[in-house]
């Protein structure tokens, strides 16, 4: 059986629970905000394969959050190598974005739940009109 492709949501969240008590790190500038994750640990955690981790957040994760902070500089979400650190994930910026994609989803599940009420609703109300109307 072929490994799964989770979610960004299920990658950023499994990275933040990994990780979070590993922040705030002591040390210079740069490590203060990125921490270094261990790829292939988080993929097995994941079900998936390292290298397609791997790609995900620096080809794909890493292109779509990464800003630019001014002249020559960046904000990145995930590095291959940031000072010393290898494979290093800017953990308050992912818990930001963690923090929006919640939002984003909770938003969703009261949309359904609300829409499922409505369907329900309706249902009942046309079920509720054939019986009297016999």
């Amino acid at each position: 059986m072929p490994k799964s492709i989770p979610t960004e949501r299920k990658i950023l969240r499994c990275i933040y629970e990994m990780y979070e008590t590993s922040f705030p790190v002591e040390g210079s500038g740069i490590g203060k905000v990125m921490v270094a994750i261990d790829i292939e640990s988080v993929a097995k955690k994941l079900g998936c394969d390292k290298h397609i981790l791997f790609g995900y957040l620096y080809y794909h994760l890493d292109h779509k959050y990464r800003y630019s902070s001014g002249e020559n500089a960046s904000v990145h979400l995930f590095a291959p190598k940031a000072g010393d650190l290898r494979h290093a994930i800017n953990l308050p910026y992912l818990a930001a974005i963690l923090a929006g994609q919640d939002q984003e989803h909770s938003k969703f599940i009261w949309s359904l739940g609300v829409s499922l009420v409505a369907l329900a609703l309706s249902v009942g109300a046309i079920i509720a009109q054939l019986i009297t109307a016999k």
